[in-house]
């Protein structure tokens, strides 16, 4: 599995596959999805970030490369994460990184999907702390989050209900620890 982060010319249609595959039925009730707007948003963050890394990051996990003729194709797409940063709460100035996505192809394994969890999560850590954001936020829509949020417990966020937070200066803590 290879991690990196996601290019506008190669990883566009992937994700906004994957959203829409595994995803879109979480929210399809109460919002009306168009993978146009998916596209347009992941296209410009992918963009964005070849040239800023400190405003969004959105990276993708891919399985093997293999070659066609000679020519390199990518792997098939595992996960992608996607965080940003410059959220707040309304009884703080502390910055707060958001989780905006962590999805994982729901086909893999429960194993496999844990570990592309974890490794998300240790991105978003890392991304928080070069970037300076002193606090990272997890969230999740789905029906079932609990799951999902125990990885977060066991990591060391405080979770409740759907939210999971963690100072990031904590999760380096942690991090360095391994």
């Amino acid at each position: 599995m290879n991690w990196k982060l996601a290019h506008p010319l190669t990883d566009v249609e992937d994700i906004v596959s994957m959203a829409k595959d595994h995803f879109e039925n979480e929210v399809d009730q109460v919002l009306n999805t168009d993978p146009q707007v998916m596209r347009r948003n992941v296209t410009m963050v992918s963009t964005y970030q070849l040239f800023d890394r400190h405003r969004e990051f959105l990276a993708v996990c891919r399985g093997e490369d293999y070659l066609i003729e000679g020519n390199r194709v990518d792997g098939e797409l595992l996960g992608y994460c996607w965080f940003d940063r410059g959220g707040y709460t309304t009884y703080s100035s502390d910055e707060i990184s958001n989780a905006k996505f962590h999805h994982v192809d729901l086909k893999l394994s429960p194993r496999v999907r844990v570990r592309l969890i974890n490794e998300m999560i240790d991105q978003h850590i890392l991304w928080a702390h070069n970037c300076g954001v002193p606090v990272i936020c997890s969230t999740s829509i789905r029906g079932e989050h609990d799951g999902f949020m125990r990885i977060h417990k066991k990591r060391g966020f405080l979770v409740n209900g759907s939210y999971a937070w963690m100072k990031t200066a904590d999760g380096m803590k942690r991090l360095n620890n391994v």
